[in-house]
């Protein structure tokens, strides 16, 4: 009984780990995504003016 909930215990930590670091990543791409698309949109404008 006590093995069964130290490996409940041990799975949660880990799901929580991995969960904590997905979200990191996720922010790091949206982020990424942001300058991106600044970029773009000033790629956006200075084509518009050389027009």
């Amino acid at each position: 009984m006590m093995i069964d909930i130290g490996v409940i215990i041990v799975l949660l930590l880990a799901l929580w780990s991995i969960t904590i670091t997905l979200e990191k990543l996720a922010a790091r791409i949206i982020d990424k995504q942001d300058q991106q698309n600044q970029l773009l949109e000033e790629i956006k404008e200075l084509l518009k003016s050389e027009k």
